[in-house]
């Protein structure tokens, strides 16, 4: 029994040494010994130090007044107010001034006229705000002389679609002094008014 045993023994060592040979041996030793003794992968050059940074520019100095906010000269001007002394200003928003009455196709807008010089004239248009398709429809403006100042003014607004939802803008045309031609701006504008069935 011990005679088998041994006999095993030694057919596995003897099967075992011819591998472990070939792993030892051969062109792959003998490149792995290549790589090692090849160049370094790091590379260490020599360098130099960062200079200090200089000032260089416009110097600055400070300020006599040490909380940072400019001084109100002695001459500033008074603040002047809004209107004149026969037009009160009026208190609400102005560009959100403008109130309408629709009906079918058409509607009546109201804003307030402050006056002023340099006014040539109102004019006012519909925006439809219901989503479609393709292009909408142009309504046009509809032109409005200045009347009195410090009052209310009145404009109808026709070829409206029915049943639909628009806002009115109020665009005054300008002129602008010492400047050729006008300037408009939009003055006030209404909320959304459905016109009727």
């Amino acid at each position: 029994m011990r005679r088998r045993w041994m006999g095993t023994l030694g057919l596995g060592t003897l099967a075992l040494v011819p591998l472990l040979a070939a792993c030892g041996s051969g062109e792959s030793a003998a490149g792995a010994q290549e790589a090692t003794a090849g160049k370094s992968w790091v590379v260490v050059a020599n360098g130099s130090a960062t200079p200090s940074p200089v000032v260089t520019g416009a110097k600055s100095t400070a300020t006599p007044f040490p909380t940072g906010f400019l001084p109100l000269s002695s001459a500033s001007p008074a603040p002047t107010p809004t209107g004149s002394l026969s037009c009160a200003p009026v208190k609400q928003n102005p560009i959100n001034g403008a109130t309408a009455v629709a009906g079918a196709t058409s509607a009546t807008v109201t804003w307030y006229h402050p006056g002023g010089g340099n006014l040539v004239d109102y004019r006012v248009t519909a925006i439809s705000q219901d989503a479609m398709l393709g292009e909408q429809r142009d309504i046009g403006w509809t032109v409005v002389t200045p009347g009195e100042p410090c009052t209310f003014m009145s404009a109808t607004v026709t070829g409206l679609d029915r049943d639909t939802r628009y806002t009115f803008s109020v665009d005054a045309v300008q002129t602008r002094p010492g400047f050729d031609g006008t300037y408009a701006k939009t003055v006030a504008r209404t909320q959304v008014v459905s016109t009727t069935a």
